[in-house]
């Protein structure tokens, strides 16, 4: 969690190059191994356990088999991993925190950045929460109430342990610090335990070999290449903080050669994970029990070890997702703070609580924003932050090769070949446009589009306002 603190108040370092003479001096203590457990540790979360199936349509029923889920999974994961190397070649030649904000800024101007940091704080970030939110409140209902329990119930529940985690951030945060520290360590002892439900159900001769034989494990493949699209949506989820590490890279140990391999490493512990993970999902369910099912890790501890097996599963993921939700509104209260703080957005937004040394009004404005956003389905929430999450991605990609362009001479620590930087500007170019051709995608997609017109608006407004009171103080 001291991490991931940092990490949120990192980022308002490059929100700053909007004042002049800012210079951020920050201490570089972090090497190779502690870069690739941070990245590690960011990754992993509910999402593995949600995305085989839920939220609807998932990987597996969308991809028709288990073949083709599996392929899914680990093709994800090298693209996953080549994002990873990409952005390395930007935060060894830009070393400053930040990210993508720093990075967009440089090449292409105030207002492309403003729009990324105004869809990150307001839409990406709180959306994707409240996702991991809906996880925690369908496996404390299940866990608690059986399945009597239905969806409101469940949202219920997310919303109550939204406002909990928001006060506990408004009082302090040495208690989220002590719960992401536990969270952390449990969020790799649940993949563990996981996998060794697996293969305890594969032992005991209860489980489904056949879906590693060919051809019968590709059977009943989509033909529909939309269908893949969306499918590699709901993998991409569990990915989301690949990126992690550009975020703090004026704190990484001579990032030439920390940012790469740090990267690499904790891409590579996440993939090989997430895949062990799939396959022992595959070994205990047939690919219909994974569709159908809406606690796939709770059912996965009941078939190895009966209903304490059940217990510990979902104990260890609602610890989880609980880490999940409470460093994400401590961190992106903190990044609406320093924004609101630093003039990019209303000054109201910022400020540190005199009484409780927080960010008290950023805190309710994030919990507030993750509390509406579970008022809609998680399946239709997935597409609509994604979608303009993989637009700054892709714009962020065309700065690579920008760059390349415009200042071919500067000093690049690390490379990547032009023809994976173009490859990946296609990519996730195509995770844009894909899911429009999806009408179960198409009105989620268009809607989280809208927010780009909208930032601009609030740009523009911000602009005439702030002039306006220059002139009138003249």
């Amino acid at each position: 969690m001291i991490i991931l603190n940092r990490q949120s108040l990192k980022l308002h370092n490059s929100f700053l190059v909007f004042q002049k003479g800012y210079t951020p001096k920050l201490q570089r203590t972090v090497g190779v191994l502690a870069a690739s457990a941070v990245l590690f540790g960011n990754c992993v979360g509910a999402g593995i356990f949600i995305s085989p199936k839920d939220p609807r349509p998932g990987v597996y029923e969308k991809a028709g088999s288990a073949g083709a889920g599996l392929v899914i999974w680990g093709l994800t994961g090298i693209l996953a991993t080549l994002c990873t190397l990409a952005y390395a070649e930007l935060g060894t030649m830009i070393q400053q925190s930040g990210g993508e904000f720093v990075y967009i800024n440089k090449a292409y101007g105030k207002l492309p950045a403003f729009l990324f940091s105004f869809c990150t704080v307001f839409l990406i970030k709180p959306a994707s929460m409240s996702v991991v939110a809906m996880v925690f409140g369908e496996y404390f209902s299940h866990l608690v109430w059986g399945h009597a329990t239905n969806v409101w119930a469940s949202k219920a529940a997310a919303g109550v342990l939204i406002v909990i985690l928001g006060m506990f951030n408004i009082v302090g945060v040495q208690v989220i610090t002590t719960l992401l520290s536990v969270a952390s360590v449990l969020k790799m002892g649940v993949v563990a335990f996981l996998i060794s439900c697996g293969i305890t159900v594969l032992v005991e001769g209860g489980g489904h070999i056949e879906n590693f034989h060919t051809p019968f494990s590709f059977e009943g493949s989509s033909t529909n290449p939309t269908d893949y699209g969306l499918a590699f949506y709901y993998c991409l989820f569990t990915f989301q903080a690949w990126n992690s590490l550009n975020y703090m890279t004026e704190e990484l140990k001579t990032p030439e050669r920390t940012l790469p391999i740090g990267g690499l490493v904790g891409l590579l512990g996440v993939s090989v994970s997430y895949f062990l993970c799939n396959l022992a999902y595959l070994m205990m369910f047939s690919l219909t029990q994974i569709v159908q099912t809406n606690t796939i890790a709770m059912d996965s501890g009941f078939a190895a070890f009966g209903r304490p097996g059940e217990i510990i599963m979902s104990l260890g993921l609602l610890v989880s997702c609980l880490g999940c939700v409470g460093g994400a509104i401590c961190c992106i209260s903190r990044n609406l703070q320093c924004t609101a703080d630093s003039g990019i957005f209303p000054e109201f937004m910022g400020g540190i609580n005199k009484r409780f040394q927080t960010p008290v009004r950023a805190i309710i404005i994030e919990s507030s924003m993750m509390c509406i956003y579970l008022l809609f389905d998680a399946n239709a929430l997935i597409p609509f932050f994604s979608t303009v999450e993989w637009l700054f991605y892709s714009v962020t990609f065309s700065v690579v090769l920008f760059l390349r362009y415009k200042e071919p001479n500067t000093h690049r620590p690390f490379k990547v070949p032009v023809f994976v930087s173009v490859v990946l500007f296609l990519v996730t170019g195509t995770f844009v446009i894909l899911p429009l051709f999806s009408s179960s995608s198409r009105l989620s997609t268009l809607l989280g589009l809208c927010w780009l017109p909208f930032g601009s608006l609030v740009y523009a407004a911000r602009y005439y306002y702030t002039t306006y009171r220059q002139r009138s103080a003249v």
